[in-house]
């Protein structure tokens, strides 16, 4: 124990040993280089870090713009993850901003004082005024755990409601000092241990009885007693992810990670505001639960009578900064109003397919898709030249040995897929992969199938566009509930991802069973239909009402040649729609529709300066809360940096990464967007001194070979 103290996530150690201090962040950078046995990361301009196991675009399928004439420019995202806000939007359509930090209390309705001395007077045979007398003292006295502090009411005679009236009354007279419970008393027994039953009776009645006592000191009446069952709450997190809080909250509540909902996850290197739902705990439970994790704050507290489910949001209100931006604003703004106007294409982020060129996600889903388990163990398993130290040697340990059991044992914590794996194949046996697979949580397994849709949709995307540009042609496919339409939108990645909320314990699911169901599957299938030649001649529709099809057994594919191209790509790999419907539910994909195209329309911008890379740019909600204002901007004499401010909508599922993509024109991905700072610091500090050119080589460089190791290490359940 004493020696992981001061570890973070990941088996690295964390050397900021005093609080953060912007003035003097090379200083820190420093002391961490000391700390690394004296090992500085330094290269030269022509020596970059090494990337080769980073996932790029191009190799996920994201190769086309929508406006590939115009030319992009450089723009630094996410440099500080204070630079990306994320706020949920309702079903509503509320923007979700953690403003009220208060946490109600248990809610005592009142009943009016005719109504209790009406039931007072009806009660009068078996509370009398000696036993109300008793009720009152002990309602005055002072705890003592050494004593009995109650008084039995024998209510065998009254029926339900009558004993609701006496818990009512106790409750309104005395509003928490006493507590009172229905209790089913057996008869006295024997010294012989049989009951005493008499003679002209041959058993003995058992009897009610409402116990009222004087709680224990911090404990009053556990009866619920807020407006409904369950308890929504706003989380607001810096650079933590969703499932982290989830479980966290769960585990602090005996609760399962499942029972913790929310519609949707968020960033983790980013603010953001997202709501939650648990059902039957108090906000003050809640509250406590979540007060044990750093950089989470929750608040706006409030009550519904059903749960919130994955999707049920319109989408999100991204408040991004673009740092170290250099080209000049008036073509910068001539490409924000061409994605203003045009949108962007929907691709599905790199987020998506995990963080390994070597073993990206999908090639894990294919694998389980065509029931080849063990490949399936091995591609999750095996070793890659990205991953963190501790991890790595795991990886290879179990490479090299096969030995299952000794590889979990390396393990600190029971967080990690590879930890759950390992330890299936350890109990079910070294070559049984489909059982040893089943340890993993079924949400975690979707995320390998999916992530094969996901590659799918963004090639058949990509070929649209290349081959067919920005115009209609007929055979696309277009809702045909047009009032719907965008609540279907919000909703798709809903479709695809409902059964990572089912809650079974057998995943097993018989070819009869689907089969059973099929009729009412197809009914999804009828939710889009084609354009004709005349639909687009009248002008009513666009290129943003198209949908395309992520594959799947139960869904409807476009009447012209996009439509051929889905069973080329699957046959490629191997496999067909008809094989998507897997024996295995956990496997099975249906299929769902998303947007080609996605525009905002809601999209402003500002530009403001900066004098240093730690400066804030934008306020979150808690420093909103906190009244703590961002760095003033500073006169143009003073100021080294430029930056773009970006604030705008966007809908469920879609991706503001690729949003920025048609921006910049330019790969996204984390190693890129570091190496791009590296590259632009450079630049700045050449124009001061050489010797602090030197200097940020060093420093970004070192800072390049963390974020991308953070990057790399394993998704923790």
């Amino acid at each position: 124990m004493g020696k992981d103290r001061g570890r973070g996530r990941g088996g690295r150690r964390n050397f900021q040993s005093k609080p953060y201090n912007k003035n003097n962040w090379r200083d820190q950078k420093k002391e961490h280089a000391k700390h690394s046995n004296g090992k500085q990361h330094t290269f030269t301009r022509n020596k970059q870090p090494q990337q080769k196991c980073t996932l790029r675009e191009n190799q996920v399928g994201i190769t086309e713009f929508t406006n590939p004439d115009l030319a992009g420019f450089t723009g630094i995202l996410k440099s500080r993850f204070s630079d990306f806000h994320v706020n949920e939007i309702n079903t509503d359509g509320h923007v979700l901003q953690l403003n009220d930090l208060n946490v109600p209390k248990q809610e005592i309705q009142p009943v009016d004082a005719a109504q209790l001395e009406e039931w007072r007077k009806k009660l009068e045979t078996v509370i009398d005024n000696s036993v109300w007398e008793q009720i009152a003292a002990l309602s005055t006295a002072k705890y003592d755990a050494k004593i009995e502090q109650n008084v039995d009411v024998d209510v065998t005679s009254l029926d339900k409601e009558q004993r609701t009236q006496i818990h009512q009354l106790i409750k309104q007279l005395y509003n928490g000092k006493l507590i009172s419970k229905t209790l089913d008393q057996q008869p006295p027994q024997s010294s012989e241990g049989e009951q005493q039953v008499a003679p002209e009776t041959e058993a003995a009645e058992v009897k009610k009885v409402i116990r009222i006592a004087k709680p224990k000191p911090g404990r009053s009446d556990n009866r619920w007693n807020f407006p409904a069952e369950y308890v929504n709450f706003l989380v607001h997190k810096v650079n933590v992810d969703t499932s982290e809080v989830a479980a966290t909250i769960a585990s602090r509540l005996n609760l399962r990670p499942s029972q913790v909902n929310y519609s949707g996850t968020k960033d983790k290197r980013a603010k953001t505001t997202q709501s939650f739902c648990i059902k039957r705990r108090t906000p003050e439970a809640i509250a406590q639960a979540a007060r044990i994790m750093r950089n989470v704050y929750i608040g706006n507290f409030s009550f519904k009578p059903t749960t919130l489910k994955l999707g049920d949001l319109q989408g999100n209100r991204f408040r991004i900064a673009l740092r170290h931006i250099t080209q000049e604003q008036e073509h910068i703004e001539l490409a924000l109003q061409s994605l203003k106007e045009r949108g962007f294409i929907n691709y599905y982020g790199l987020q998506r397919f995990g963080n390994s060129a070597s073993v990206p996600t999908y090639e894990i889903g294919v694998a389980l898709l065509k029931r080849d388990y063990k490949l399936a163990c091995e591609l999750i398993l095996k070793p890659r030249d990205n991953d963190v130290e501790f991890m790595r040697v795991i990886r290879e340990s179990w490479w090299q040995n096969r030995d299952s059991a000794a590889a979990a044992a390396k393990f600190y914590n029971n967080k990690y897929i590879e930890k759950k794996l390992l330890d299936g194949l350890a109990s079910f046996g070294e070559s049984d992969y489909s059982a040893a697979l089943r340890r993993i949580p079924r949400n975690m397994l979707l995320l390998y199938p999916h992530a094969y849709q996901s590659l799918i949709f963004n090639r058949i995307a990509s070929r649209r566009i290349k081959e067919f540009g920005l115009q209609l042609i007929p055979g696309d496919l277009v809702y045909v509930e047009e009032d719907n339409s965008e609540q279907v939108t919000a909703n798709e990645e809903a479709a695809v991802e409902a059964e990572e909320e089912a809650v079974e314990d057998d995943m097993d699911v018989d070819t009869d069973s689907l089969l059973s169901v099929e009729e009412e599957q197809s009914i999804y299938k009828r939710k889009v239909r084609p354009l004709t030649a005349e639909d687009i001649a009248s002008g009513k529709y666009k290129l943003s009402d198209v949908v395309l099809p992520l594959p799947g057994y139960d869904i409807t594919y476009p009447s012209n040649e996009c439509g051929a191209w889905y069973e080329q790509m699957l046959a490629e790999d191997g496999l067909s729609s008809e094989q998507l419907r897997h024996k295995e539910k956990t496997y099975a994909l249906g299929g769902a529709y998303r947007k080609l195209l996605i525009k905002t329309d809601d999209l402003k911008w500002s530009f403001r300066r900066y004098s240093t890379p730690e400066d804030t740019l934008i306020a979150s909600d808690w420093e909103q809360l906190k009244s703590i204002e961002v760095t003033p901007e500073p006169v143009e004499a003073e100021s080294k940096y430029r930056a773009l401010l970006l604030e705008f909508t966007l809908p469920a599922a879609a991706y503001a990464t690729m949003f920025l993509r048609e921006l910049f024109k330019q790969d996204t991905s984390t190693a890129a967007q570091m190496l791009l700072e590296q590259e632009e610091l450079l630049k700045k500090s050449e124009q001061d001194t050489p010797t602090i050119a030197d200097e940020v080589t060093v420093e970004v460089s070192a800072a390049v070979v963390d974020e991308v190791a953070a990057e790399a290490q394993p998704q923790p359940i």
